[in-house]
């Protein structure tokens, strides 16, 4: 019966492509919870991994942390000279690339605009702190305030910080961060240490943030409730290598063995 075997081979023909049809749509199943379970892996990987705002935290505290701050209950109890210092420093580092743009006096020293400084101030103690701009003193550096250029004359030596901070733990407390900073003893071995990688805190201070319209400024600064002898069980964070910001500002400044009689005294 020709019409019964052609009849029988289209079923055949049928079967088979819905057979494959299945398989097809089988496969495609598989791939996508694949898909969907190898898509959640990396976003919850993306949520839990936090080196992105580690960093940003050391960026950010950086020069502060270089220049050992006294611990404050809050911003009007800090010694807002070393708060000023470390935020001329934090000026410079930012724009160490173009350094050679600035105003300088008759002897080569730099004229630092305070309105560079405001916007390092604002970025790190929120836009609400600002400083009365004066001549002060500071780890043993007098920085001449000169107000008819807006300006800080900056002394011709600098001081190399101590420290360089390493992130160990991040938590949220009261709608914002407290954040364990570890502190790198950057010349501990009596010479400069580049790669952070190989050293271990030597003391621990917890850094208070505040979150305003999305950003988180420094407030306090208080004692840790981690130590030396218990960190060896911390959940540590390495940073990468850092350029000293002193040595930076030194190489850019002139050198002249008689620049030093131009040192200013305090107001």
């Amino acid at each position: 019966m020709p019409d019964e075997e052609k009849a029988r081979n289209a079923l055949r023909r049928r079967r088979r492509l819905r057979q494959m049809l299945g398989a097809v749509v089988c496969l495609l199943v598989v791939i996508g919870l694949g898909s969907v379970v190898s898509g959640g892996v990396r976003l919850a990987a993306r949520l839990f991994d936090d080196t992105e705002e580690r960093t940003r935290f050391e960026e950010r505290l950086q020069t502060l942390v270089s220049l050992d701050p006294d611990p404050f209950a809050s911003l009007e109890e800090a010694n807002r000279a070393r708060l000023l210092d470390a935020a001329i420093w934090s000026v410079i580092q930012q724009n160490n690339d173009r350094l050679d743009t600035y105003e300088r006096d008759e002897i080569g020293a730099m004229y630092l605009p305070t309105l560079d400084i405001d916007r390092a101030v604002a970025s790190l103690y929120g836009p609400d702190f600002h400083f009365t701009y004066e001549t002060f003193s500071d780890n043993g550096l007098t920085f001449q305030y000169v107000a008819e250029k807006n300006a800080y004359l900056l002394p011709i030596t600098s001081v190399n910080g101590t420290y360089a901070p390493r992130v160990v733990r991040m938590r949220r407390e009261n709608g914002g961060r407290r954040v364990t900073i570890g502190y790198l003893d950057v010349y501990g071995t009596g010479e400069l240490i580049l790669d952070l990688s190989k050293l271990e805190p030597v003391k621990y201070l917890d850094y208070i943030f505040q979150r305003v319209n999305g950003e988180y400024y420094l407030t306090a600064i208080v004692k840790s409730d981690m130590s030396v002898s218990s960190s060896s069980s911390s959940d540590t964070s390495s940073s990468q290598p850092i350029d000293d910001v002193m040595d930076h500002v030194a190489s850019a400044l002139p050198q002249d063995g008689d620049l030093g009689a131009s040192d200013t005294s305090g107001s």
